[in-house]
């Protein structure tokens, strides 16, 4: 009996490859070149991007910087700690340009890291406002480094509270982090010869009455830190 079914082609199908769905072929290359593709830009991005905030208009990027070597002896200890040469650092400016904390060699610095959020910081502001006016003209530098906080919502701050002297900003933690702060407000007291003198971590605040506001120092406190960098740099040891 013959077989009514019709004669299949035997050369059908030999030597081609089944279509490749798209889905698969996304799955198995794209996909995989697309993660690769995003972990090389995520490099990219934290390791070499540039902005305003983290650049001065030369490419000197804001934070930590060496201290020049001609501004301490070769052996010379640099670190945030009494006795030893406060560390250098390049910060933007509130008011415009950069702060640069060894363009001060020569000048008493009081070194303060703040933030308009602390409520420590606000209510210690006026006794260093105070104490620029008083010994600005004898050469004092009171330098005030803003935590991470934008310019918007530092300057309304300093405008109110008369902070005519320099702030500097430093708005990714970089030399708080070199400062090894443990909290704010801290303050470094460094002479003239740029050795860290004294440093303290708490508030400065008047004393009331009788009572005193634990772990603040006293105005006449204040005054004797300022008058200890007010010497001339090599007339007195840290």
């Amino acid at each position: 009996m013959a077989n009514s079914a019709e004669p299949r082609d035997l050369g059908a199908g030999v030597g081609t490859r089944p279509a490749r769905s798209p889905r698969s072929f996304f799955r198995r290359w794209l996909l995989p070149a697309l993660v690769i593709a995003a972990i090389a830009g995520a490099i990219w991005f934290l390791e070499y991007r540039q902005d305003g905030a983290s650049y001065d208009p030369s490419g000197r990027r804001y934070g930590p910087v060496d201290l020049p070597a001609s501004l301490a002896p070769a052996d010379a200890a640099v670190e945030a700690e009494q006795g030893d040469f406060a560390p250098d650092f390049l910060l933007e400016q509130l008011s415009a340009g950069q702060v640069q904390l060894s363009d001060f060699r020569g000048h008493p610095v009081v070194l303060n890291f703040w933030a308009t959020w602390c409520a420590p910081c606000r209510k210690e502001m006026p006794q260093f406002v105070d104490a620029y006016q008083r010994y600005k003209t004898d050469g004092l530098v009171l330098l005030a480094v803003d935590m991470q906080e934008g310019a918007s919502i530092i300057q309304p701050f300093a405008q109110e509270r008369g902070m005519n002297f320099p702030i500097a900003l430093d708005r990714d933690g970089e030399v708080g982090d070199e400062y090894r702060l443990l909290g704010l407000p801290t303050t470094f007291f460094i002479d003239r010869g740029g050795l860290i003198r004294s440093v303290f971590t708490g508030p400065l605040e008047e004393r009331t009455g009788d009572t005193n506001v634990q772990g603040a120092i006293e105005p006449g406190e204040l005054e004797k830190r300022i008058a200890e960098i007010m010497t001339p740099a090599g007339a007195a040891g840290p």
